[in-house]
């Protein structure tokens, strides 16, 4: 079984290596062509269609593959129903959220053309799921290294004909309807199960995203409402950098280790060993990259893009500490689900959510440079107290916890001491 899951791991990772090499070659591609203004619009566009996008399969995803034998077909038809749900809640709700924005009339028709996408996810949810539980890391990582590419085409193709704000949503559209059709082709086929309390555990699952996703959102809401879509374009350029590795990794992580950790949860010891070796390679990968790009940001703004993307640096640096963080948080939850403990998860959830609003009153006073650095402060302690407590429920040992820490800690704080001695 580690067998199979190392060998999902790594032909995943090639995956989303694929992945970070078109988001970075397609956001160089797309930033001479469009305006901070533009790139805001389609971040706000971004945060709505994820907040919904948190419930567009009920759940379903996250039960099916958590579960060796499940009613598939019913997971199905609740996940069709949550698509459907999400995405007519987003088009007709475009005004609510182009008033919550602050922003202009030209959001709406951008929101209403996104909401396909979010029923077009509650139909790959399943079909995501049952490749997961057949542990075929191998389909999964081509559909989604191909869907990658698709996307970063699409996106500069429109924004090279002058589409603006739209050759986001649209590129990200066309990607998702190829998504959606290569999994459903490529899935095993659905079976019948025991259906047990699907609906029950969906609306746990729900719960815990939506909490997620506002915490995810809040800041990029937060800069938008109070500073404008054209600080939000800057922040949010500063965040896709910041997290285009970590946005790879974090479905890695879930795609290979929840099967992983479901399977373990009879086997305290394996799956504590399992987690450990988690987070040593997270360590060794998420913490000296975060250092190099910290160390690099200035420099490779100001080599690769127009020099009015250049105000986003600072922010870049800031959120480079959050995203090492975030990097090292990204698997104590599955380990959580994979135990069965969904309230734990849920009220971890909320309130992280709650922190982080405390935390957002405090740096939106300072622009969307103290929002970036409210964030990182945040980021810190929720690390701490998020391990602490998997440390507890899995059963793993302080000492075993900090050595498998401490190479990719140590790499990282030696490349910023490098660039500080420099300096």
């Amino acid at each position: 079984m580690l067998t199979e899951a190392f060998r999902g791991g790594v032909l995943t990772l090639v995956g989303r290596g694929v992945q970070v090499a078109a988001h970075f070659v397609g956001l160089w591609l797309l930033a001479p062509h469009l305006t901070e203004g533009e790139f805001g619009l389609a971040v706000m566009v971004a945060v709505a269609s994820r907040l919904l996008g948190s419930g567009s399969d009920l759940g379903m995803g996250v039960v099916a593959l958590q579960r060796e034998s499940c009613d598939d077909r019913r997971a199905f038809r609740l996940s069709m129903g949550g698509g459907a749900g999400a995405a007519a809640l987003l088009a007709l709700g475009a005004p609510l959220v182009a008033r919550a924005f602050d922003a202009p009339a030209s959001l709406k028709p951008l929101l209403r053309a996104a909401a396909p996408a979010l029923l077009l996810a509650g139909l790959a949810s399943t079909a995501r799921a049952r490749l997961g539980r057949n542990l075929s890391f191998g389909t999964l990582a081509f559909v989604d290294a191909s869907v990658a590419i698709f996307a970063a085409y699409r996106r500069v193709r429109f924004a090279q004909q002058g589409y603006g704000a739209w050759s986001i949503v649209l590129g990200d559209l066309y990607a998702a309807a190829l998504g959606a059709a290569a999994l459903w082709l490529l899935a095993p086929r659905s079976k019948a199960g025991p259906a047990g309390d699907l609906a029950a555990d969906g609306v746990r699952v729900v719960g815990t995203r939506t909490a997620d996703a506002c915490f995810a959102q809040a800041d990029r809401f937060a800069v938008g409402r109070g500073l404008g879509e054209g600080a939000l374009g800057l922040y949010g350029f500063a965040m896709q950098h910041a997290m285009a590795l970590l946005s790879q990794l974090g479905p890695v992580v879930e795609q290979v280790a929840l099967p992983l950790f479901a399977r373990l949860q009879q086997d305290r010891a394996m799956l504590a060993r399992s987690y450990l070796s988690l987070t040593r390679l997270f360590a060794l990968i998420v913490v000296p990259a975060a250092a190099l790009l910290w160390v690099l940001a200035d420099p490779l703004v100001a080599w690769l893009y127009p020099p009015r993307w250049g105000e986003a640096v600072p922010m870049l640096r800031a959120l480079c500490v959050a995203a090492a963080c975030a990097g090292l948080n990204s698997h104590p939850g599955l380990v959580w689900l994979a135990l069965g403990r969904m309230r734990l998860r849920l009220h971890w959830s909320l309130w992280n959510l709650l922190a982080l609003a405390v935390i957002l009153l405090v740096g939106i006073r300072h622009g969307a440079t103290g929002v970036a650095y409210a964030l990182a402060a945040r980021s810190l302690l929720a690390t701490a107290v998020a391990q602490g407590i998997t440390r507890r429920v899995a059963g793993v040992e302080h000492a075993a916890y900090l050595r498998a820490l401490w190479p990719g800690a140590a790499v990282g704080a030696a490349i910023v001491a490098l660039d500080l001695l420099r300096a």
